[in-house]
């Protein structure tokens, strides 16, 4: 790309600069701190997040008595110059002085920059040329002076046309070997009179114009770069290095590389040089914590969605239908059967899954020869599940616990189960007895209501072979089937990223053996598990903003491609990670990335099971603290998470289903009440894929989004009763509802009492407006905003 370094970014915390000039512009934004800057027709003062522009070749100088963290743009004046077909541009700028949305955005803009300066890699590079060329058009329109214009003048630094000529052909060819001849030649001047000319305006002889501009660029290689004195002095146009150390030591009295070592020695006493690790450090911190919001813009984008009322159908709530818990065993803990049955009354679950049934934990031993069981504990965990009136979703196979983890290693990969599975098909005197037990204690009626799941594999590890897992489902469906008949029965649980190419042959092949399934299974979690990615110790986050949709879209199509006799598609476990030690799932990230992806599959699976219900499913010997980024939709001590108000929100969905958009859902009584569920969700950067998920900090979050704008929704209801209506709005946002941000408030302290607990418990609220609009000629418009990462349930009544 021809322009692509149009803009180069520069920090520093030297107090002080010299009277200096350069051909590029440059933008002073001070970070922290306060600071002078001197013009020679005046000064001018900037305090923090203020901003000041420096036209091309004005000598300006600044200084401050106290400690500086200051941001500079420099915008290539050549490149500039050129996109604009030559014409000279200058410009009024300063913030300091002036306010209006223009000085807004610019501040935006630059901040944008400031955030992404460091980016090297693809996406990023994209996303930051793209804010330089939108800087360049907010201030080539909104600050740019023309010629008669009162500022015009006052800002061109070098006042006479032909001095500005003389100084932008030198700037644009100094590294050349120009001579006067060759200007004089330009402007149509005799070389006489052009060095008189030159002599009387700039005090000085053209050569030691042009040496000066000349050790302007050399001593910032002098000091900013490793490069050889022969290597600067030949780059900047000096014909050798004799000449370079002559016209050094006439300006400087000492030759380039005592100059060099000096300066390097200063360095080290004091001020640190530009854009070093330190300062860099620094404005890391400064973003982190001083986050700018995009700015307000009376005519920015509102995204709208028109429904018609009268067009409706049963709403579908494929969302809570399952809700993932952990192995059986932990169905026997008091706390987990607390936050179990507080989910179910809440947010309507009607299946809970689970696994590990056969295991050692609820006195099972399954094994080839001699399988050893005791019903007593499993009827424990079965009696409960009927006790609060939500059915069981048993899933058969062995997961390991390899799920509570900082991050996806490789190790997870190499996790054989293959002999596990095994047992499920030679234990068929244990499965039988298994079966008829639950029978005789639940009924026939009750046992065929419950879903029995095999996986084909956990997810991240190994494939079990396709025949032995046959072999596995045959043995289960052939027997359960004969004592229940109605039973549902299904499997194998993919994992779309890594199994959609064997897909179809293992469809074909399961179509030809005796059992077939009752649903197809599969599992979610946003993953490119690329060996090179692991080796490499990278975060193999997919940067597929819809993982979840495009993976059902797959296996519906290879479905349908394969003529399989299973219609019904259950997924069931997604996520937005696998990690438990990730802190974006205790914040609004979470909440908006589950509403944003349930409005998405709205109506495409027959169930979408969350994973999962409670933190405390992934509580270790390192999660002491009150928020440490487990999974589930409530903390091990029963606060509710924006995880918990995204299924609230959507379960308060009306009877009937009008319509949806990117952002929202619209629902309604099928009268004078309506319920709209909606989102704005922010997907990641370049960041995020930089970073280990267990090491992300709670204060980073709005760093690795893409952005973090607001949006206005507005919806156009047709066809509702003419009147008043009263709107509603709950909404779950950084400042409300959000457990992370109330910890925070209480400086993050872990050892809580009771009573604290139950303040956050009371605290962790969505916001409730109310107000008022009229429907006008049958048409009810509402409008409302969203920030970042913040979701809202909107409840619109006719009043009587």
């Amino acid at each position: 790309m021809k322009y692509e370094n149009i803009v180069k970014c520069q920090f520093s915390t030297k107090t002080e600069r010299e009277m200096h000039f350069h051909q590029d512009i440059e933008i002073l934004y001070v970070l922290d701190g306060s600071l002078e800057v001197e013009y020679e027709d005046g000064t001018h003062f900037l305090n923090t997040d203020q901003f000041i522009l420096v036209n091309s070749n004005v000598r300006h100088a600044y200084h401050t008595e106290g400690e500086l963290l200051l941001g500079s743009l420099f915008i290539d004046y050549t490149m500039l110059t050129e996109i604009f077909g030559g014409e000279h541009l200058f410009f009024w700028c300063n913030s300091a002085e002036e306010r209006s949305e223009s000085y807004d955005k610019m501040r935006y803009y630059i901040r944008q920059i400031f955030n992404y300066y460091q980016t090297t890699e693809g996406q990023g590079i994209a996303l930051k040329n793209s804010i330089y060329y939108q800087l360049i058009y907010l201030i080539t329109t909104d600050f740019i002076v023309k010629k008669g214009m009162k500022q015009y003048d006052s800002l061109r630094g070098i006042q006479d046309e032909r001095m500005n000529e003389i100084m932008s052909y030198i700037m644009s060819n100094y590294r050349e070997p120009i001579t006067l001849k060759g200007l004089a030649d330009r402007l149509y001047l005799s070389h006489t009179y052009l060095s008189k000319y030159i002599k009387q305006n700039f005090g000085m002889s053209f050569l030691k114009l042009l040496n000066n501009i000349r050790l302007e660029h050399a001593v910032s290689d002098l000091l900013y770069t490793d490069k050889t004195v022969i290597k600067i002095a030949m780059e900047n146009g000096f014909p050798n290095q004799a000449g370079f150390n002559n016209a050094f030591r006439e300006i400087y009295h000492c030759t380039p590389a005592e100059y060099r070592m000096e300066m390097l020695e200063k360095r080290e006493k004091s001020e640190q040089p530009e854009n070093s690790e330190q300062i860099m450090e620094r404005v890391e911190q400064y973003l982190t914590y001083n986050l700018i919001s995009s700015p307000e813009s009376g005519d920015s984008t509102v995204r709208e969605l028109e429904i018609d009322v009268t067009k409706k159908e049963l709403t579908e709530r494929n969302w809570c239908k399952l809700i993932n818990v952990g192995t059986a065993s932990e169905l026997l803990r008091f706390d987990v059967r607390e936050h179990i049955k507080y989910l179910v009354e809440m947010l309507h679950f009607e299946y809970v899954r689970f696994w590990n049934l056969l295991s050692d934990d609820v006195m099972i031993e399954i094994k080839e020869r001699n399988t050893r069981y005791n019903f007593k504990i499993i009827d424990q965990i079965f009696d409960f599940l009927m006790e609060i009136g939500v059915k069981p979703h048993v899933e058969l196979g062995f997961k390991g616990r390899e799920y509570v983890v900082g991050r996806v290693e490789r190790k997870m990969l190499s996790l054989d189960i293959r002999s596990q599975i095994s047992l499920i098909g030679k234990n068929r005197g244990f499965l039988e007895e298994l079966i008829k037990h639950l029978v005789r204690r639940y009924g026939i009626s009750e046992v065929e209501r419950w879903h029995f799941e095999l996986e084909q594999n956990a997810v991240i590890q190994e494939k079990v072979e396709i025949e032995s897992y046959f072999e596995a489902f045959d043995a289960v469906a052939d027997i359960f089937r004969t004592y229940a008949p109605g039973v549902k029965l299904g499997g194998a649980g993919f994992s779309m990223n890594y199994i959609a190419e064997e897909l179809p042959s293992i469809l074909r092949k399961w179509k030809k053996r005796r059992q077939q399934p009752d649903f197809i299974s599969i599992y979610s979690y946003p993953y490119l598990l690329k060996e090179h990615l692991l080796d490499a110790e990278r975060n193999p986050y997919s940067p597929d903003e819809s993982y979840l949709y495009h993976q059902v879209q797959r296996i519906k199509e290879i479905l349908v491609e394969e003529d399989f006799p299973t219609k019904e598609l259950y997924v069931t476990e997604w996520s937005s990670t696998l990690s438990n030690r990730n802190c974006l799932n205790d914040g609004c990230y979470k909440s908006a990335y589950i509403v944003k992806n349930l409005i998405q599959n709205y109506g495409q699976a027959d169930m979408i099971g969350y994973w999962s219900a409670t933190d405390i499913f992934a509580e270790r010997i390192d999660s002491e603290a009150l928020l440490f980024g487990g999974c589930g939709l409530i903390t091990r001590d029963g606060i509710r998470k924006p995880a918990y108000f995204a299924f609230e929100h959507l379960n308060n969905l009306e009877k009937y289903y009008y319509g949806k958009g990117q952002y929202s859902l619209v629902s309604g009584n099928g009268k004078d009440l309506f319920y709209i569920c909606c989102h704005n969700y922010k997907h990641f950067n370049f960041r995020y894929y930089s970073l280990n998920e267990d090491e992300i900090e709670e204060e980073q979050q709005p760093r690795l989004y893409a952005d973090n704008e607001s949006i206005q929704l507005s919806f156009r209801l047709k066809n509702v009763n003419d009147g008043i209506y009263q709107i509603k709005v709950f909404s779950v946002n950084q400042e409300n509802g959000n457990v992370q941000n109330e910890w925070k408030k209480l400086d993050y302290f872990n050892d809580l009492s009771v009573k604290e607990i139950e303040y956050l418990k009371m605290t962790c609220q969505p916001k409730l407006t109310i107000r008022k609009a009229e429907a006008v000629d049958h048409v009810l418009v509402v409008e409302t905003k969203l920030t970042a990462q913040e979701i809202q349930g909107i409840v619109i009544s006719e009043m009587p």
